[in-house]
């Protein structure tokens, strides 16, 4: 009997495991958000150590001893030893606030193996404008400047559309081998925390497109360093000044200036909507607010993102406009244009902003307001929340948001201001207490299990020629929700529990990790070999006991294990190895299915 997905759920034994496991999930998820949209069984949160928690957490989850996704597998202890190894989990800590220090040349070489399928039909029109191409490439544009992909978002040189695209779609491709093979996990989780809160569209404009390997690198380079280094690095990109369109923000233009920006500035990247006093226009009328003796004004109203935005006027991209001043070069790179900046006296949140007539003091206006937004207690405040939400729960525990924030004011000015928020954060016991209460995206998911089970990576996308197995595999999770990179709206994907566990979300989530070991559906180009992994001569509840310790490292409930066990011994004994039934020549399927089903369970969606 073959055991095909349609057999699986048929038997009696597998639809009283996926009940189980599906009447959890799917009946919070239409619930409205509360605190414990995914309830801990009370196994779990008492099984689970905080060195687990924090491989889920600072990481795409853990590997298993001799993993094939390390360097050296023989010698290779699984990550849970490799902490103990270290000194413990403060020491693992300290080690990934550090990634600099931190060897990852395995996943260096894994990149630059890396091969993806371009694939297009030539342009036929008279004359022929490009042939068709059919070709692996590596992930070359990476390391390019944006000066060096701009001809790419030249629209008078003929080129299929995807080698315009391409730039972004290697920044996806070496996301997904970072989370995989990267020993700089933090760094990988917070780079896309980061890349979250300063949403770019990458796919809405040819101009995002081709400046997002350098906004990458922006991510890279500041996300445990200084905020108001970051905003203004950020403020700059050619990707963000078109994504928000500041680079058409000029004095007297032909709407008056661009305020797009200037208010996402406020609203998503520092002080937060809740700081947004609409219902106000008179400051005067609104107050103050005092932190640790300093005083701030209290939010932010229109008129400070009107006068904001008239202080980024001439911040914008040589692109060739006939406007810019004459021998400013066509080359995406930041530009500040003295002539289109708004001159004279500003009142940003109750202070005047006011410089000199060099033309090098008028950026200090933009600077000003970064200074202003960046040092107020409010901004500390909303993105300290933000990180405890990533990096600890849904809705984290206040004394810790508060002890981010006093660390946050303390370190304005410091280089590595978000490093030691990050530690205070990952230093306290409500990261190495809280579980269950944060769901894995469908990306997390999906590299959670290609650790867990020793999945093998095909970095050569040669199986399907007529296609590529990466988009393949982005299209998959874009089904989900989970559209990385490619969130319509400067928000960022959301980051609780009630987006995550829609009904349809779920289904299309489970058909995963089915799509990785059925025959190449979806074409992901990942290989797993779960029966080979399996030691021989197990019992059916060992069986299950062995995969539950390699996916969770903890007791599961006790429902769902009974469930599991009843599947692998079908009518057999649970205590004697499974049984093989007719047209089975090896447990192969069934224990393919049984790994299957334990990642549809609660606990592996948590983290």
């Amino acid at each position: 009997m073959t055991m095909t997905r349609r057999r699986l759920v048929g038997s009696a034994a597998a639809f009283a495991a996926v009940t189980a496991i599906a009447s959890q999930q799917i009946a919070n998820a239409d619930e409205p958000e509360t605190p414990n949209l995914i309830e801990p069984t009370p196994q779990a949160a008492g099984a689970i150590t905080p060195e687990l928690i924090a491989l889920n957490r600072m990481g795409y989850g853990p590997r298993p001893a001799q993993s094939t996704l390390v360097q050296n597998p023989a010698a290779f202890p699984g990550d849970v030893a490799r902490i103990a190894a270290l000194g413990g989990l403060d020491a693992y800590i300290e080690q990934q606030l550090d990634p600099a220090s931190i060897d990852d040349s395995f996943c260096d070489q894994q990149l630059a193996a890396t091969r993806f399928r371009f694939n297009y039909a030539a342009d036929n029109q008279a004359p022929p404008r490009y042939p068709a191409v059919n070709e692996l490439r590596p992930l070359d544009t990476l390391v390019q400047t944006v000066t060096q992909l701009w001809p790419l978002a030249d629209f008078g040189t003929a080129m299929d559309w995807s080698e315009r695209q391409r730039p972004w779609y290697e920044v996806r491709i070496t996301t997904a081998v970072r989370a995989i093979y990267s020993e700089r996990q933090l760094q990988e989780i917070l780079v896309d925390f980061w890349h979250n809160h300063f949403n770019v569209n990458a796919s809405g404009d040819v101009t995002q497109s081709v400046a997002f390997p350098d906004y990458d690198r922006i991510m890279r380079q500041n996300c445990l360093g200084n905020f108001r280094t970051f905003v203004e690095a950020v403020a700059k990109s050619t990707a963000m000044l078109y994504y928000l369109d500041n680079y058409s923000n000029r004095a007297s233009g032909g709407e008056g200036g661009n305020e797009n920006y200037a208010r996402e500035l406020f609203e998503l990247h520092t002080l937060g909507s809740d700081n947004y006093l609409k219902f106000y226009d008179d400051r005067s009328q609104i107050g103050t607010v005092t932190y640790n003796g300093e005083t701030f004004a209290r939010g932010y109203i229109d008129q400070d993102v009107y006068e904001a935005a008239e202080c980024l006027t001439g911040w914008t991209v040589g692109n060739g406009d006939w406007r810019l001043p004459a021998g400013t070069l066509n080359n995406g790179a930041f530009v500040y244009v003295h002539a289109w900046h708004s001159g004279g006296t500003k009142l940003v949140l109750s202070q005047l902003i006011s410089n000199g007539q060099a033309t090098a003091d008028y950026m200090k206006d933009g600077q000003a307001v970064f200074k202003l937004l960046t040092d107020h207690v409010g901004t500390a405040r909303f993105l300290c929340t933000k990180l405890c939400r990533r990096l600890i729960s849904d809705y984290p525990p206040s004394d810790v948001i508060e002890a981010a924030v006093a660390e946050w004011m303390a370190n304005r000015t410091a280089p590595d201001q978000i490093k030691r928020v990050v530690r205070v954060i990952l230093k306290s016991a409500a990261f190495k207490n809280i579980w269950g209460q944060k769901v894995k995206r469908p990306f997390d998911f999906f590299v959670s299990y290609v650790r867990a089970t020793n999945a093998q990576v095909r970095l050569v996308d040669d199986a399907h020629p007529s296609g590529s197995c990466w988009g393949s595999l982005f299209s998959t999770l874009s089904n989900t929700g989970h559209r990385l990179y490619e969130w319509p709206t400067p928000t960022g994907h959301p980051d609780l529990a009630s987006y995550w566990l829609s009904t349809n979300g779920m289904l299309r989530r489970w058909n995963i990790p089915y799509s990785l070991i059925s025959t190449g559906q979806y074409g992901i180009n990942i290989q797993v070999n779960l029966f080979a992994q399996t030691p021989t001569g197990l019992t059916s509840t060992q069986i299950v006991d062995y995969w539950i310790d390699r996916l969770f490292g903890y007791a599961i409930s006790s429902s769902t294990r009974t469930a599991l066990i009843s599947f692998m011994a079908q009518t057999g004994s649970p205590n004697s190895p499974p049984p093989l039934y007719s047209g089975e020549t090896t447990l192969q399927e069934r224990i393919e299915c049984l790994v299957y089903l334990m990642s549809m369970a609660p606990e592996f969606q948590q983290r």
